[in-house]
Order: C-alpha cells, then sequence, then structure tokens
C-alpha cells in the first residue's frame, strides 16, 4: 500500500509540474517538483519490484536519481508506464504464490491427469 501511495504523489508532482493550473512551484524552480515526482515515482518502482532488502537497498537511490534526471515532458508517460510494468509484474508475482500456497500438488495432478489420458 505504500508503494502505491509514493508512486500516486509522485505521479501527482510529475502531471502538475506540466500544466500551469496547479500551483505546486512555490520554489520558482518549476522543474523541481517534477523531478521530486519522478524520484518517488523511481522509489515507488523499485520497491515494487523486489522484496529483498537488499535489491531494494541498491536499487532505490539508483531509479530514484535516474527517474528525476530523465523527467520532461516527454518522458513523463514513460515513466509512469515503467511504474504499471512494475505493478504488473507484482500481481503477477502475488498471483502465482496465491496459486501454490492455494493448489499444493497442482503438479501431482497434472502428472496423474497426463498419464491417464496416455494410456
Amino acid at each position: 500500500m505504500t508503494h502505491a501511495i509514493i508512486a500516486t504523489a509522485g505521479i501527482f508532482l510529475m502531471r502538475a509540474s506540466l500544466t500551469l493550473t496547479v500551483p505546486v512551484d512555490l520554489t520558482g524552480m518549476p522543474g523541481l517538483a517534477g523531478s521530486l515526482g519522478a524520484a518517488l515515482v523511481g522509489v515507488a518502482t523499485a520497491l515494487t519490484i523486489s522484496r529483498s532488502r537488499t535489491i531494494r537497498t541498491i536499487t532505490t537511490p539508483g531509479l530514484a536519481i535516474g527517474y528525476a534526471l530523465v523527467f520532461t515532458s516527454d518522458t513523463n508517460s514513460a515513466l509512469i508506464i515503467g511504474y504499471l510494468i512494475a505493478l504488473t509484474w507484482w500481481g503477477l508475482r502475488l498471483t502465482a504464490h496465491t496459486l501454490r500456497l492455494a493448489l499444493p500438488d497442482v503438479g501431482a495432478a497434472l502428472h496423474r491427469l497426463v498419464d491417464r489420458s496416455g494410456s
């Protein structure tokens, strides 16, 4: 849940920095809010991709800095899509884990099914 909140805040900041209707820029640097939002999306992406604390510690700063450096109006959609891909990966991984817990002997059942159909 925390990852989704971080990503939502980041996406809001990125989108708000690209439009003039939302007064996000209080610093006089319009790119700062967008870069901060992109960094938040990078953090959310890194936290969503892995459950390992070591991998998260290594990838989080890299993705945050990388997302912040490449943020422009042209790359805004690509950064959001990158997070959505990470979110899809998380969903597939969670579904597979749930199915393994719910159906622990599915492999044996499939082998029995194949053996019966062959004879």
